[in-house]
């Protein structure tokens, strides 16, 4: 994937906004193969970019117990500076929390889990949040 490629798969959409936040916006039931290629997804952007914002848009989409199951054995806190999920109902925030902890569990570094209602308010967290860490480096 590069800087300015879109992922297609399934109904669900990527693409890289550099310097360092990847957007996800997932549509429907999230089947397996499409959970699987999602944590492909987010480790090789690691891989490539270093750790990263996830914006991740979640709204008008499904997972079930399987799939949230091998994100949460699979994913790798330290992969993230945060994910920032988008849309996300009251159980769908409640996943996300559990996903987060279970990486936390396997991961060597925390990252940040923020809900949001639009995708606008995402970028927005995440300029913020940028801000501040660079603040807190420099």
């Amino acid at each position: 994937m590069k800087q300015q490629e879109e992922l297609k798969f399934g109904e669900h959409h990527s693409h890289f906004e550099p310097p360092d936040t990847l957007v996800v916006a997932f549509t429907g039931l999230i089947n397996m193969d499409e959970v699987k290629r999602t944590s492909q997804l987010y480790k090789e952007t690691f891989e490539r970019h270093g750790q990263y914002y996830c914006i991740a848009d979640i709204g008008r989409s499904q997972i079930d117990t399987a799939g949230r199951r091998y994100l949460s054995d699979n994913g790798r806190s330290e992969w993230f500076h945060a994910v920032v999920y988008v849309g996300a109902d009251v159980v769908q925030r409640t996943f996300g929390k559990a996903i987060a902890l279970a990486m936390l569990y396997t991961g060597k570094t925390s990252f940040e889990t923020v809900f949001v209602a639009t995708v606008d308010d995402a970028r927005a967290w995440v300029t913020q949040h940028r801000a501040g860490r660079q603040r807190k480096a420099g």
